[in-house]
């Protein structure tokens, strides 16, 4: 009698889902699941550790616009790609995380990567967790698995299958058949749509943000240009809604940037529309620099508890973006004529570079000023590449210079904030676009999680440029530290000039050094025709602080207290 075992309905309901690509570290527990994967044909991008994996396939996500994949085996395994399923569950980016655990018939017998549940330490930080304890139900547990992951407020989720579970061979007409996983979005209601053209049709300074959500909308960018076309609306990205509007579109007002500074050069907006854009760090959170106090807030979101969690919107729609958009696009009106507040904001573009007009290139450390660094680094990979950011103050130096040709084509650092998410981001990316460019620009300290990805990148033959900002310590603790404590402060900051170029040619890799801003064009060019991974570690100077740090500076309210980073308290606030 012909059988089949776990791992081979593990593989085959995902080929049928249509996965095509996982990231992972091999596992014994997992072997009958990646042998029958890799004899199907999915291609199994091993890195060197877990979290890595688990950003790679976070990475792949966001530049799909799809469902990432990754495996780890049980215990440590687990553990280690813990960090890569809070960063995706704070993110709201689909991750399909398949995991082990010793023999159910060994429970509580102190075996080997045993005794830890797992499931109960994913719950707080997945979507949705499950042990699975019969074979026969693989096919469609794995689908409802994806479905938890990506229908709704997409996010990752846990999959369990112990070693015996695996292993265990099963007659096929046992096994249960999968339930696929095609669910329609969500649409607006007619009175929201109703209520949304009412507030646009008496706006003066009407503004759109597109966030996340606009970007893993199916259709968003065609459904919002449609809209754009008759309503020439400013469209502003939040971080994580690069590229939703194509590159030099009329009603492109830029990024976060460009945001917080229009209400000074152009006036303050009286209708914010979010489009899949959430309140909170990356807008301003509760102040008011970059959504005025007056301005009328339109919350477009999958999630109908998320408006409201900072100030009370004017009008809150559970919907799709692309959905959303496609029903405003089609109602029968005359949209008023914004062409004068349209052209103001386009004023903000570019506006940091006022800020810097008067940079040395060299600062007193002999070191080039990042902002230099990053101006000069922007415009030597050009408009084309996937540009991935790491890092706390290199990744604010290198956003001045945002821009994406679609969306999941500018990524970095989201809501975790934490640092070293910008290997595995990056072979994500590049196994998803083979025929792209992929480049990396990274903090020294943030390169130095996962530095061993560099082997990844070259047994994988994945020719990533990786730019490293080598400031020579932490640069946003050090600068928040001399904030607060005085300039004299050093504490648990500093690092030392370590020489990555010559890390990454003991890989494999090509490698350069850069010490002068004239050298770092040359330089990233010889990397991109290099034909294989390449780093080009530029020495910038750590004497400059980011002016997202400058809030540190400011005095504080009387009878307050200074916390860094966020805002003040109160006394006596309990």
């Amino acid at each position: 009698m012909s059988t089949v075992n776990g791992g081979e309905l593990v593989a085959r309901t995902l080929y049928d889902l249509g996965v095509r690509t996982a990231f992972g570290i091999h596992g014994g527990h997992l072997d009958a699941m990646l042998v029958s994967m890799a004899d199907l044909g999915i291609r199994l991008v091993d890195t060197r550790h877990e979290a890595a994996a688990g950003h790679a396939a976070d990475g792949y996500a966001r530049a799909t616009g799809g469902l990432g994949v990754a495996f780890a085996t049980a215990g440590p395994g687990f553990t280690n790609i813990y960090t890569a399923l809070a960063s995706a569950h704070l993110d709201r980016v689909p991750l399909l995380v398949l995991t082990s655990s010793p023999p159910q018939r060994e429970a509580e017998l102190n075996v080997l990567q045993g005794g830890l549940d797992q499931l109960a330490a994913a719950r707080p930080v997945s979507r949705w967790v499950h042990r699975v304890t019969s074979t026969s139900r693989i096919p469609d547990l794995v689908c409802l698995a994806v479905r938890h992951a990506l229908c709704g407020v997409p996010g990752p989720v846990v999959l369990e299958l112990p070693i015996d579970v695996l292993f265990r061979e099963v007659a096929p007409e046992t096994v249960s058949a999968p339930t696929g996983i095609d669910v329609e979005p969500p649409g607006p209601s007619q009175a929201a749509v109703r209520r949304l053209v009412e507030l646009l049709r008496g706006a003066e300074r009407p503004l759109l943000v597109v966030g996340g959500g606009a970007a893993r909308s199916v259709g968003a960018t065609d459904a919002l240009v449609a809209l754009l076309d008759r309503a020439r609306i400013p469209v502003c990205a939040a971080t994580k809604g690069h590229g939703v509007v194509p590159p030099g579109h009329p009603c492109d007002a830029g990024g976060p940037v460009e945001m917080a500074t229009i209400p000074f050069l152009a006036g303050e907006p009286d209708v914010v529309v979010l489009l899949g854009a959430r309140r909170g760090m990356f807008l301003g959170s509760r102040g008011h620099s970059m959504i005025p106090a007056d301005a009328a807030v339109v919350h477009v979101d999958l999630d109908p508890a998320e408006p409201g969690r900072i100030g009370r919107p004017e009008l809150a729609v559970t919907a799709d973006v692309a959905e959303l958009c496609r029903a405003l696009a089609g109602v029968d009106t005359d949209w008023p004529d914004w062409s004068e507040w349209l052209e103001r904001t386009h004023g903000a573009r570019g506006a940091h570079a006022m800020l810097y007009a008067d940079a040395p290139e060299l600062t007193a450390s002999g070191r080039i000023h990042p902002y230099v660094a990053a101006r000069e680094v922007a415009a030597a990979i050009g408009p084309d590449p996937t540009v991935v950011f790491d890092g706390g103050e290199s990744s604010g130096w290198i956003n001045f210079f945002a821009r994406a040709r679609r969306p999941g084509r500018w990524v970095g650092i989201g809501y975790l904030g934490g640092l070293g998410v910008g290997p595995g981001f990056a072979i994500g990316a590049q196994v998803a676009h083979p025929g792209e460019r992929v480049v990396l620009v990274s903090g020294d300290g943030a390169l130095g999680f996962n530095l061993p990805e560099l082997d990844t990148m070259l047994r994988h033959e994945l020719p990533i440029v990786t730019v490293v900002f080598n400031n020579t310590g932490w640069g946003m603790s050090l600068h928040g530290q001399q904030l607060v404590f005085g300039e004299k402060t050093h504490v648990v900051v500093d690092l030392p000039d370590t020489r990555y170029d010559r890390i990454a040619e003991g890989f494999g890799a090509h490698g350069e050094r850069v010490e002068r801003p004239e050298d770092i064009a040359p330089a990233i060019e010889r990397a991109l025709a290099a034909g294989r991974p390449a780093l080009v570690d530029i020495a910038v100077a750590p004497d400059v602080t980011h002016p997202i740090m400058n809030d540190l500076g400011q005095p504080v309210p009387e009878g307050h207290i200074r916390i860094p980073y966020y805002e003040s308290m109160p006394l006596g606030e309990g």
